[in-house]
């Protein structure tokens, strides 16, 4: 089978979409009362009209070929999936409970597998000579009768150059010769994609916005108040775990999203706390080292401890409290974004 080429993009893309589109459907149905569509006879769940859109997405990819379709079917699936899997809670019980604990955890791995599976696919691996030489072929037939960008173009003549023809057959040859002299004479379409002019905008507003001093400070002041955050929800999971109760009322309708689980919860409970510790350690130890000067340390550390608490601590606290961890996750997600960002421009590893 071959790889199609951009595959990290479109799986990221549908990724993102996923998430979003579960983080906003509950927000809406939560502040909307949970409306219902129907009537005393019918419910028509928001999981029927996820499949659809799935469905919509299959036969955009079956029916059209170009870049663009190619990706509004990675959007179309990604919100499908999205609020397909928001009522994975109606499909595990035998009382169709939307609010069961376990549906929260099941939510988010599902989400963090397919992220997994965008970086995966994103990951660069080498490729027989042949089938560049055909992914090249597949992009030129994409865009013939139409003007390429230029990017586009570049791109496309940069993997060409990179090519080893001693190992081509004749006819290769010609095809290689072929693509060469149509890419270098087509007509050229002088203004970049939308999404390269948006990507570029975007790049240039967060340089002047934050630039390096700028945001390695914001990044260890981002860290210490992790590590303070994380502190309090180690506190908070230490008195659910004893079944303590506060003076404040408030307080303790807050801690009630941690109660009455069982035992079998209060031990994810307690392995969640564990993980807690080491995101804590990690995060303060980071912003320390980063003070002293080991930039490169400290950003190593809240790498880690971004992904040890994304992966582990959400996963097993979203069982008891699904919004708090939503929005502690995109938090967490924006942290690492420029963490790696960060890594990627100013540090040497």
């Amino acid at each position: 089978m071959r790889w199609r080429p951009g595959s990290g993009r479109l799986v990221t893309i549908m990724a993102v979409c996923f998430g979003m589109t579960v983080v906003i459907t509950r927000l809406y149905l939560m502040a909307s009362g949970y409306p219902k569509i129907g009537g005393s006879t019918y419910h028509i769940a928001h999981a029927l009209f996820g499949g659809l859109l799935l469905v919509i997405s299959c036969l955009i990819m079956f029916l059209f070929a170009s870049r663009g379709t190619i990706t509004a079917a990675a959007v179309l699936s990604g919100i499908g999936l999205g609020l397909f899997i928001d009522e994975v809670g109606k499909f595990i019980t035998t009382n169709n409970n939307y609010f069961f604990p376990l549906a929260a955890p099941i939510i988010y791995l599902a989400f963090l597998l397919i992220v997994l599976v965008a970086r995966w696919a994103a990951h660069s691996r080498p490729r027989p000579p042949a089938l560049i030489l055909a992914d090249i072929t597949e992009e030129v037939g994409l865009s013939v009768g139409k003007p390429i960008r230029a990017d586009q173009r570049n791109e496309l003549l940069n993997r060409l150059d990179n090519l080893d023809r001693d190992g081509f057959s004749p006819d290769m040859v010609q095809l290689y010769d072929a693509l060469e002299s149509y890419l270098r004479t087509t007509h050229e379409d002088p203004h970049p994609s939308r999404l390269t002019r948006l990507r570029a905008l975007a790049n240039r507003v967060l340089d002047d916005l934050l630039p390096r001093r700028v945001l390695a400070g914001v990044l260890i002041t981002v860290l210490i108040f992790h590590a303070l955050w994380t502190l309090l929800r180690l506190v908070l999971a230490i008195v659910a775990f004893t079944g303590r109760r506060s003076p404040w009322p408030v307080l303790n309708h807050f801690l009630d999203h941690y109660q009455h689980h069982g035992d079998k919860a209060l031990v994810g409970l307690a392995i969640a706390a564990g993980a807690e510790v080491l995101v804590g350690l990690g995060c303060a130890i980071g912003a320390s080292a980063w003070l002293r000067g080991h930039a490169e340390i400290g950003v190593r550390l809240g790498i880690w401890s971004s992904i040890l608490s994304l992966t582990v601590v959400n996963v097993l606290a979203s069982y008891f409290s699904q919004f708090l961890t939503v929005f502690t996750a995109i938090a967490e997600a924006l942290l690492l974004w420029l963490l790696i960002r960060y890594r990627t421009r100013y540090c040497s590893v």
